[in-house]
């Protein structure tokens, strides 16, 4: 199968984090685990992700969030092919809040300080990661 990656970035509604939950839903849904993995990092309320995984399911995850009326100004930075994910897991970086917005994750979203350490530990190097490491 046909694997991508993808980093984007958008606004969300709020520069508090509340509307990040349901913006984390659009995007992996229920395909979490199976074909789309990623690492969204949050700050003052813009939103950068990085999303891996079969085209199709990519493709669908942009469509959900293109449709939700959370997060705003979604741009494509970075579309590269991948030989599977660099970490199959889905992770969350925040700046401020941490524990308020952890709370309202899903148990299965790992929830990490924002900054280069953690990035460099989840991302090879690349592209995509001088991106993350550029919104830190």
């Amino acid at each position: 199968m046909a694997h991508t990656r993808w980093v984007l970035k958008g606004t969300l509604v709020d520069a508090y984090g509340k509307a990040l939950p349901p913006v984390l839903q659009a995007a992996y849904g229920s395909v979490v685990g199976r074909s789309l993995y990623g690492i969204t990092l949050f700050s003052n309320g813009h939103v950068m992700q990085l999303l891996e995984g079969e085209v199709a399911a990519l493709q669908s995850a942009v469509r959900n969030l293109q449709d939700q009326s959370k997060i705003f100004g979604i741009e494509r930075l970075l579309q590269e092919p991948t030989d599977g994910p660099s970490h199959e897991s889905v992770s969350v970086g925040l700046h401020r809040f941490k524990d308020e917005i952890a709370k309202h994750l899903p148990g299965h979203v790992q929830v990490f300080s924002l900054c280069a350490d953690e990035i460099c530990q989840r991302t090879p190097p690349g592209k995509a990661r001088d991106l993350l490491l550029g919104f830190a």
